[in-house]
């Protein structure tokens, strides 16, 4: 009677269900020790949901920074379950490794963990600060890529700028030429309009003797301008259209340039680095982004550290020894097993080679009796042939 009552009055153990069992296998937890501790489930709940909810943010930011290089959304899906359960794994094999020690070495995985967390934290903060700046950011990015631009066509002035000098040279001295003697020629013709309009040298209105011979004079500097200039337009021609070569090819080489300017990760982490340079308080917050970034990244270790060892502990280490100990009494029951097989083995194996010993010495007796028999059978003679045969049969061929 009174182990009915006490067995109703017991209440039953309640399965738990799918969400808490996922939980209890996100914090590394045995199951089946955890469901007979009722203090413990809650606390490792709320360590699993530590751990979701980094592997929840690691997922996200590492999606976020592959969409930066990456065009195609079912890779950077892929690729962000793959580095978020990456991230998982290493949470999981952390907490159990401090769940194992039993208080030992704790700090091992602590230290680890932290200079893991703030690698991580520094690189995935990345993609979360471009994401929130990223109006500030593209902004910066025209200033950046129209900076680069701009450097770009002065090094290429600079590369060809003594090519460019000599051809401008050598263009602007025929150029030169042509202007002297368009020079020449307007005098020639002020000089004629002068002489016929009566305020020349000689003061007579009209075509003169000085007029016609100053007519001449620019009749001929005209004809002589139209030579010069047929003479030097192939070389004006030749001179322009290398200079108008040279700066095609460095709009194409501006151009580009241009086109390799793109808005990829690398990009936007150089225009963060510009703004954060020039903008204080924009650095600030950065700052503190990682840090924040980094304690997410930390806390479900901090949450594993922060809990006190309680029951579930204390069974896990009673059977982890159990464990171990039976594990060293089966190796000590199979190492006296392979002992007592060895010694079994011998002594059946001496056994056999007495019995084959006294088998073979009875049967080589035998032969011994039978060859002495046909020995006295024979001449006296013959002991040679004997002592041969006798040794054959004691000592085998090879004697």
């Amino acid at each position: 009677m009174t182990t009915s009552s006490e067995n109703k009055i017991q209440p039953a153990q309640t399965e738990p269900d799918a969400i808490t069992k996922f939980l209890w296998w996100l914090s590394a937890a045995d199951t089946d020790i955890l469901k007979e501790c009722k203090t413990e489930k809650e606390r490792y709940r709320i360590v699993g949901i530590a751990v979701f909810v980094t592997w929840m943010f690691a997922t996200l930011a590492w999606g976020y920074f592959f969409s930066t290089i990456v065009s195609d959304d079912m890779i950077v899906l892929a690729l962000a379950l793959f580095f978020g359960f990456a991230i998982l794994s290493i949470d999981r094999t952390l907490i159990a490794a401090m769940t194992r020690s039993n208080g030992n070495n704790k700090w091992m995985p602590v230290v680890f963990r932290l200079l893991l967390a703030i690698t991580i934290g520094l690189f995935i903060s990345q993609p979360v600060v471009l994401m929130l700046f990223k109006k500030d950011i593209n902004a910066q990015l025209e200033i950046n890529k129209q900076t680069k631009i701009d450097a770009f066509k002065d090094s290429l002035v600079k590369q060809n700028a003594v090519q460019r000098q000599m051809f401008l040279s050598d263009l602007d001295k025929l150029n030169k030429n042509i202007a002297q003697k368009e020079a020449q020629t307007k005098d020639y013709k002020d000089g004629y309009i002068k002489e016929t309009d009566g305020t020349g040298g000689s003061g007579r209105i009209g075509e003169q003797a000085v007029a016609r011979v100053k007519k001449t004079a620019w009749i001929s500097s005209e004809e002589e301008l139209a030579g010069l200039r047929k003479q030097l337009a192939p070389q004006q021609a030749v001179l322009e259209e290398q200079l108008a070569h040279m700066r095609s090819v460095d709009s194409i080489k501006v151009l580009a340039y241009t086109s390799s300017l793109t808005d990829g990760f690398l990009a936007q982490i150089e225009a963060l680095h510009d703004l954060t340079d020039s903008h204080p308080p924009l650095k600030q917050r950065y700052r503190l982004i990682v840090f924040i970034i980094t304690l997410i990244e930390i806390m479900p270790l901090l949450s594993k550290m922060l809990m006190p060892r309680g029951e579930y502990d204390e069974r896990l280490a009673a059977a982890s020894s159990q464990g171990m100990l039976n594990a060293k009494l089966e190796q000590e029951k199979g190492r006296e097993l392979q002992e007592h097989f060895q010694d079994a083995a011998t002594a059946a194996d001496k056994e056999l080679m007495d019995y084959l010993m006294e088998e073979s010495n009875a049967i080589r007796r035998q032969q011994a009796e039978q060859l002495v028999r046909e020995w006295k059978q024979r001449e006296p003679a013959s002991i040679r042939l004997f002592w041969q045969q006798a040794k054959k049969l004691f000592f085998g061929k090879m004697m």
